[in-house]
């Protein structure tokens, strides 16, 4: 047996070796390792790091594009190659795919026009990777007399990695052997593996959020191809297969997917020639157009977790809106909501229920994201609903509510969706094309109901493989539904609106709906979300950190909500509520319609009921003529610890649970 220090000593022998030049990386599970000595541990700043250089040549992933040029503009001359922040498989597809999306990504800065005109003057090139198995962080600074500097490390080009926001591995090497090695390793990247960025693909791109993706003849892999007639990719492994995916990337590669011919191999690579260009911009743009014409257009939300950017349809939504822009939408919604007392029925009830829902439809905008870091540290994904159903009589103001919010979180009024487009293919369809703002089916009907959701509400790992983080939550209005049962209400946050207002009452009110709805801007909800991404990345954070955690980000949503009116010194309604997450899945929140029923019955019906003390059961009848289908319904509503059983007219529940559940001690003198 070898000795600890034998050991070391074999190891240093390994590397002080020089490398056997018949050893190549081709060789399984070879790496190519730079030995290198300490010297010492410095404190700078970033600007102490980069300036003082002519010359830049970089290799970055998930990048800031501010930061970006704020570093290029130290220079005479920048290039960079951006590549993309995930792992990813080698398939022709994914990286046209990657290629767009890392274009689409950087020209959303306001800093892209000033990049573009440095690239307009010769003192920038753009670039982006074609190897998706490359992570390389490479900056490589010269100067006109002859000096030189690497920095390597984990450190991506961004304000956070080198502000000292995060904790960062940085290496800087000041000597002429280093400058050459990473020289020449970076000049066989950019010329084998990296395809250049127009001046005109950017300023397109900044114009047009879908460009790349309507003229997929632009993207930089694709003009490569078509200038140099051919090239060369590294062959996908199949086990590639498991490997995760950029989200962003994978909607486009699929559809990119079914257009790529089949390609020839030449010596373990992949070749492709100018013809592929011609066939795959004919296919493309034909599937484009049908696209385009049955999307018309879709409701896209979309929120970029990286760059801390909101907009609505390429559209900018402003995440630092003003104090008295929020405080005019404040007051347009504490205005639609007191507008729920000229309705029947429990007025503040009402308007809680309506609150509870509206606390989640804005929240909904995060959970796709939050669903996939569940699934990624082994958390369950039933704390982050994606479905949302608002059920209870007509004239409840069920569908103008969903209106609103939808007018508060995107700008503009959305269609809602009638009953035909809840299929499981139509929903499949949306929420691919649309991003963020939720799709409401309005007035759903009951067989529409019963027949698709099954496939729809209980497919709980919808968007997971494909690393979806921005699609759509899918809210049911309904008259139609007497009940929600157990294994929907577990994964459905559900509002039971036991209220409705009259026709000549609707009419005096409808002006005030209108006035709302028209005054309503993104402020409220511009301020909502800025506040929430930092709460956000808490969350995250401890998800993968913490063991005994539990992720209540309806918690998170409702102190948002109210820290909001607190900054704008603005009254708390007293709909205005701390809200958690058993507020939405706890016994009494799933069961609350069915309790209300019980608990009704309970007061004008005591007849009904028997109590059998020794057998610990509360027994509620409804007679040999009595509603069996009303029965039911309660039925389905009731959770699991109640132990409850329905036989033909009899709804038989243990009395020691149903007692600690309705907070009421069911005694048999009221019966004498």
């Amino acid at each position: 047996m070898k000795s600890q220090n034998e050991d070391q000593i074999d190891l240093l022998n390994c590397f002080t070796e020089e490398p056997n030049e018949s050893i190549g990386m081709d060789i399984p599970n070879s790496l190519k390792v730079v030995k290198a000595s300490f010297e010492k541990s410095v404190v700078v700043d970033w600007l102490q790091l980069f300036e003082g250089y002519d010359y830049l040549s970089a290799i970055t992933f998930s990048s800031g594009m501010d930061f970006v040029n704020k570093v290029v503009s130290k220079f005479k001359h920048s290039e960079i190659i951006f590549g993309c922040e995930g792992v990813m498989n080698n398939e022709t597809a994914a990286i046209i795919a990657m290629q767009a999306k890392i274009v689409q990504k950087y020209v959303k800065r306001k800093s892209a026009k000033a990049m573009a005109e440095k690239l307009a003057e010769g003192s920038l090139e753009l670039f982006v990777s074609r190897d998706t198995k490359s992570h390389e962080k490479i900056f490589i600074l010269s100067s006109d007399d002859g000096r030189s500097r690497v920095i390597t490390g984990s450190a991506n080009m961004s304000g956070s990695a080198f502000n000292g926001f995060q904790r960062e591995n940085i290496i800087c090497f000041d000597d002429k052997e280093a400058f050459d090695y990473y020289r020449n390793l970076f000049d066989n990247f950019k010329t084998t593996c990296s395809d250049s960025v127009s001046y005109q693909t950017i300023i397109a791109a900044v114009d047009d959020s879908d460009y790349l993706e309507d003229n997929i003849q632009e993207i930089p892999i694709i003009k490569t191809i078509e200038d140099k007639k051919m090239i060369f990719l590294e062959d996908s492994d199949d086990s590639t297969s498991e490997v995760e995916l950029v989200a962003g990337i994978k909607g486009f590669e699929s559809e990119l997917k079914p257009m790529i011919p089949k390609l020839k191999k030449e010596n373990g690579k992949i070749y492709i020639s100018g013809d592929f260009v011609k066939e795959v911009a004919r296919k493309h743009t034909e599937n484009r157009e049908i696209k385009k014409a049955k999307e018309k257009k879709l409701p896209k939300l979309h929120l970029d977790y990286g760059s801390r950017l909101m907009d609505f349809n390429g559209k900018p939504i402003s995440l630092n809106p003003r104090k008295e822009a929020i405080i005019s939408d404040i007051k347009c919604l504490t205005g639609y909501f007191q507008g729920f007392s000229s309705f029947n029925g429990n007025v503040i009830e009402t308007q809680k229920s309506y609150f509870v829902f509206m606390n989640w439809f804005f929240a909904s905008v995060f959970m796709p994201y939050l669903r996939l870091t569940a699934h990624n540290n082994n958390y369950e994904m039933i704390p982050f609903p994606v479905f949302g159903i608002i059920y209870g009589d007509s004239n409840g103001g069920k569908s103008t509510f969903t209106r609103l919010l939808s007018k508060m979180m995107c700008g503009h009024k959305v269609p809602l969706n009638s009953t035909n487009d809840f299929t499981s293919t139509e929903i499949e369809n949306l929420k691919r094309g649309r991003e963020g703002l939720p799709i409401v089916i309005d007035d759903l009907a009951k067989m529409q109901f019963q027949n698709n959701n099954e496939k729809i509400i209980k497919d709980d790992e919808w968007g997971i493989p494909e690393k979806f983080i921005n699609y759509p939550a899918v809210v049911i209005t309904t008259n139609k539904l007497p009940s929600i049962t157990s294994d929907i209400s577990k994964r459905a946050v559900t509002c039971h609106i036991d209220a409705k207002i009259n026709k000549e009452d609707g009419a005096k009110n409808s002006k005030r709906i209108n006035d709302s709805m028209k005054s309503a801007t993104t402020a409220f909800f511009g301020e909502y979300v800025r506040i929430m991404l930092g709460k956000i990345d808490s969350l995250e954070n401890s998800m993968k950190t913490e063991d005994d955690f539990f992720p209540d980000v309806f918690q998170l949503s409702s102190d948002t909500i109210r820290e909001i009116f607190d900054e704008c010194g603005e009254p708390h309604p007293e709909y205005l509520t701390k809200l958690t997450f058993s507020d939405y899945f706890g016994d009494k929140a799933v069961s609350k319609n069915a309790m209300e029923k019980i608990l009704r019955a309970w007061e004008n019906e005591p007849k009904q009921f028997k109590i059998d003390k020794r057998a610990n059961k509360l027994i509620y009848s409804c007679g040999e003529n009595g509603n069996v289908y009303a029965l039911r319904y309660i039925y389905d509503e009731l959770p699991p610890t109640l132990n409850a059983q329905l036989n033909t007219t009899n709804l038989v529940m243990d009395l020691d649970k149903a007692q600690v559940l309705f907070e009421k001690k069911f005694r048999k003198k009221l019966f004498t």
